[in-house]
């Protein structure tokens, strides 16, 4: 019997076992392994935030789904792979034989390496740390998130509606390197920013943090403040053990696949969400809507590998809808560059993202 390792619970590997438990491979062995038994949906972090749900409501259980498409569970993490000999070693020892692979096992944080920052700093990746990370952070007198990308700008705001509905008035600090929303133009930039300063935070734009030490830290003009809680939201970066595992990888480090999903010299390795880079589509944001459409496409490719059969090609839509919550049930719709505040906005959010967790929590 041949063996399948999934390695990760991200979007994609969700679509791939829920797939399995209603039309399972024959004849096959799959494994999904992931450092937690629960996958934490982010796009229900800032509600989580707010207090609009619960611990349960934003998390898949991994062992559960696995189990009910017939699907081995291991909870350990990969710390290195063997292409040549089609073999992974775990981080408690193990030594895991596989015929196919596929990761999807998203992104870590960048910008650790600032003085200080991983030893001061809190950070929600891997993201089974993050209702930890918050639900330590909330109550703090001086909270400071430093991103301004949509994390950054998201938790910030569910953090300032979340404590004052507790009567905690002190400012949420926000701090951005750059303008907010560096990628679209500085109209929608500027929407954003407006909801931000409106909602009372103190934000420090074209400005980052480089230095930090235990209860304060040093901008680039200089200035130095305290804090008592910092989270760390600048956006992805690579995982290392593509690199150390001598796995082909783009100039930033991640997994490079073509538009199969497969490593072009090792076609029995597969790779979806945000710790892949595609090489004819480069530049692709690292946003969950290309993961979701990725898990179509590599649960059909894996089969097709698997059986010799044809298998399709991914190809990423151009644009695409996000909206963010921006406290009090109120969201930010952003397409292209054209952005829409209102309640329905987060309505409309509401109800895809509890759809997409439904998915996989219903039997």
């Amino acid at each position: 019997m041949r063996k399948l390792l999934l390695i990760g619970g991200g979007h994609a590997h969700l679509h791939v076992v829920k797939q399995l438990q209603l039309h399972p491979y024959k004849d096959v062995e799959v494994t999904l392994i992931s450092a937690s038994k629960y996958q934490y949906y982010s796009g229900m972090f800032s509600g989580y935030t707010e207090g609009l749900y619960s611990k349960e409501d934003i998390r898949i259980n991994l062992e559960e789904l696995s189990t009910k498409a017939n699907v081995k569970w291991f909870e350990g993490i990969i710390t290195a792979i063997d292409a040549e000999q089609k073999m992974v070693l775990t981080a408690s020892g193990e030594v895991i034989r596989f015929d196919v692979i596929s990761f999807d096992i998203g992104s870590l944080t960048a910008g650790m390496e600032t003085q200080g920052v991983t030893e001061n700093a809190m950070r929600i990746k891997p993201n089974y740390h993050f209702v930890d990370v918050i639900d330590h952070v909330r109550k703090s007198e001086k909270i400071v998130v430093v991103g301004g990308g949509s994390a950054g700008i998201e938790i910030s705001l569910s953090l300032t509606a979340w404590r004052r509905n507790h009567k905690i008035e002190t400012p949420v600090t926000l701090i951005s390197k750059t303008r907010l929303l560096q990628q679209k133009n500085d109209s929608v930039s500027e929407k954003i920013e407006e909801v931000v300063i409106s909602n009372g935070i103190h934000l420090l734009k074209n400005e980052g943090v480089t230095s930090v030490s235990l209860n304060s830290y040093i901008t680039s003009t200089g200035r130095k403040e305290t804090y008592d809680h910092m989270i760390w939201l600048t956006g992805p970066k690579a995982p290392g053990i593509f690199k150390s595992s001598n796995l082909p990888i783009d100039k930033l480090g991640y997994l490079l696949v073509e538009d199969t999903l497969q490593v072009k010299k090792y076609p029995f390795i597969f790779g979806a969400g945000d710790c892949i880079s595609l090489r004819d589509f480069p530049d692709i944001d690292k946003a969950g809507v290309y993961a979701v459409k990725q898990g179509k496409t590599l649960y059909r490719n894996l089969k097709a590998f698997l059986y010799a059969t044809d298998g399709e090609r991914y190809i990423p839509q151009k644009n695409y809808l996000s909206i963010l919550s921006i406290g009090n049930k109120t969201g930010f719709l952003l397409y292209k560059n054209f952005a829409l505040k209102g309640k329905a906005t987060w309505v409309l959010k509401n109800k895809i993202d509890r759809d997409f967790i439904n998915r996989y929590k219903k039997d």
